[in-house]
């Protein structure tokens, strides 16, 4: 028993060793980057440590940049900050393409559920 839910818990949480995929964009310059994502046409970065995406308004223009980034530090989770007298919604998340959605924390908690199944089991 132990050994099948040890296989399942690599099976799971495969995503959360090594490098990632993350999408990479603008949404000044590329719409289908904006909030309402499409995954045509926008870049794929490889080797990230994690994923990012932030989320501002400039005037009356609204802005997403979604990035890869590095030095990640195990947390996954969103905040905002004040950058130039503007607030920024800065979102980061550690599962391959995980920047695509309007919430990326909720990726994290997608992962937590397979590790914790496994360490009851045990």
């Amino acid at each position: 028993m132990q050994l099948c839910a040890a296989i399942v818990f690599l099976v799971c949480c495969a995503g959360f060793c090594g490098a990632i995929r993350c999408y990479s964009c603008v949404s000044t310059t590329d719409s289908n980057c904006a909030d309402e994502f499409s995954p045509v046409g926008i870049t794929l970065e490889s080797n990230c440590d994690y994923c990012s995406k932030s989320k501002g308004k400039i005037g009356s223009v609204q802005y997403v940049v979604r990035k890869c980034e590095s030095n990640y530090y195990g947390s996954s989770e969103c905040h905002s900050v004040s950058v130039s007298g503007m607030d920024v919604n800065v979102c980061s998340c550690n599962t391959d393409l995980c920047n695509s959605g309007p919430r990326v924390a909720a990726s994290f908690a997608i992962g937590v559920i397979p590790i914790y199944l496994f360490l009851r089991s045990l």
